[in-house]
This record gives structure tokens, sequence and C-alpha cells, in this order.
């Protein structure tokens, strides 16, 4: 009995340290810069742990987001207890070449036989590989880009001086705002253009960021007709791994009206068309709706 309580103590009086343990946990990939790195960032621990902190470390090589809450719960790992603590943050590379993340401290309050100690974990860095962004400009780096284009009215049938309103928002998976292309001018004789604020956020989810812009202009017809050309945002698509872009339709303003048949298309009327993703050549296509609502034309991809 005095040799089982000895023991019991002295079990007791380990470090809880060496019993603990931290890591970061990478994917398998080879990333191009700006590409989204989930980090998972996993502690196994012993012990009553009643306070905990942990930031992780900034660097002028990446940017990063927590993009889900912590998560604790109890497992056993080879038949022991073990409380399991897991972070998820992803992390873009700001240009290619090593990028080190780490090391990350996780500073535990812990109950012991002496009383409360605080007791930190150290995660060691990794390393990981990042090849060169294959476009220009901004990294826009994503498994999927949406547009959604919006029309105040059916522009075709706008006269000399008549305005209608055009919403374009574009989000993107996997990225986040910054990443996301400048707002697009119209520089067009036939045009006044007038620009709202830009809208331009990074919201959570549980799969990674989501980036999202909305642009809007004040746009009235000066003259004679003319077309909005397409708006073409080029991004590397993570799935294919290759540059595609994604595409709207153009915007035919005044034709209609000039013509002389100012008859509007009825509520209900749909109009489809068609938008093209691309990287030097037809690599698939989304279509592209119109429906005619009280509010608006509104185009959205499907």
């Amino acid at each position: 009995m005095v040799i089982r309580l000895a023991l019991l103590v002295l079990l007791l009086a380990l470090p809880a340290r060496a019993q603990d343990s931290l890591r970061l946990i990478l994917p398998d990939t080879r990333p191009v810069a700006g590409e989204m790195i989930p980090v998972t960032i996993r502690g196994e621990y012993t012990g009553a742990i009643t306070l905990e902190s942990m930031t992780f470390p900034g660097s002028e090589s990446y940017d990063w987001v927590q993009y889900a809450p912590d998560h604790w719960a109890e497992e056993r790992i080879n038949g022991l207890p073990r409380r399991v603590f897991e972070r998820r943050v992803a992390v873009f590379a700001k240009g290619p070449g090593s990028l080190t993340i780490g090391p990350v401290t996780h500073r535990l309050t812990k109950t012991t036989p002496s009383g409360r100690e605080e007791l930190p974990v150290t995660a060691p860095p990794v390393t990981i590989a990042v090849d060169p962004y294959p476009g220009g400009g901004r990294p826009l780096v994503t498994p999927q880009v949406t547009i959604t284009d919006e029309l105040s009215a059916d522009p075709a049938f706008l006269k000399d001086g008549e305005t209608f309103v055009r919403r374009v928002t574009l989000s993107a998976e996997g990225t986040m705002a910054q990443f996301l292309p400048q707002r697009p001018s119209f520089d067009e004789d036939w045009l006044i253009s007038f620009a709202a604020p830009e809208i331009r956020e990074t919201r959570l989810t549980e799969r990674g960021p989501l980036a999202v812009v909305v642009w809007e202009w004040h746009l009235r017809l000066r003259g004679e007709p003319g077309t909005l050309v397409p708006l073409q945002f080029p991004f590397f698509n993570t799935i294919a791994r290759k540059m595609w872009s994604a595409v709207t339709l153009p915007v035919e303003v005044g034709a209609t009206g000039a013509s002389g048949d100012t008859t509007a298309p009825q509520a209900g009327t749909g109009l489809l068309g068609l938008a093209l993703l691309s990287g030097g050549g037809l690599l698939g296509a989304g279509l592209l709706l119109f429906d005619r609502r009280p509010a608006g034309w509104r185009l959205r991809s499907l």
C-alpha cells in the first residue's frame, strides 16, 4: 500500500507538460501564392485546465484568419483519456518560396498538487513550399467565383437622359476580401457614371473565409445608345489547378428605346444568357438568368 501511494504521488508530481502535445497540421499540397492553406492547431492535454490562451503569430510572409470557433473534446488516445483542442486557421502566402508557419504556444493554467500553475505547450514550426501565382494582379485563388449582376430597370429601353442602377456582387470561396479585384470603371462617351461607395468584406464560414465585394453605379444615358462590354475576372481555380475567368454578359443600353419601340417585357418574362469560365480556352460554363421583378432585373449565376 505504501509503495502504491508513493507511485501515485510521484505521477501527480510529474510535469504535466511532459504528457501534453501541440502540433500544426497542414494538408499535403503545394499551394500557389494567395491560396488558402488550412491549418489545424491540435493539442492533446492531460489534467484539469482552468485557463488557456493562444495567439497565432503574424508574419510579413502571410495573411491569416481564424474561421471557426475553438473546439474542445474528450478523447481516448492510446487508451488514455485526453482533452483535445483544435483551432482552424486559414493562411495565405503573400509570395512564392518556402513558407514557415509557427511556432505556436498554447498557455495553459492547470490545477496541480502544488496549486495553479501555468504550463506553456509549444508546437514547432512547419514549412511548406509555395508556387508563384500564375496570373497577374491580385492573386485571386478560389474553387468558385459567383457574380450577381442586378439592374434597376431594363437598360435597353432607356432614353437619352434617363438613369438606371447597376449593382455587381462578386464573391469567392476560400479567400479574403483584399484579394478580390479592384472596381471596374465605365469610360464611355455615351454614358455618365456615378459610383457609390464600395462594400468589401470577409465573411467566416465553416469551410473557410468567403470574400465579398459589392459595386454600385448610377448610369445615365447621354446621346446615342451603346453596349457595356462584359466584365471579366481572372482567378486561379483550385479544382482545375489552372487560370479561369468569370465573365458577365454585355449590357445593351438604350438600343430598343432609340428605335422607338418602348414596349418593355412584362413582369415574369425570363431572358436566358450565358457566362463563360475560361482559361486559355473554353473550360466551363455557367448559366445566367434574368428575372423581371418589381424590384428590378436580377442576373444571377446558376
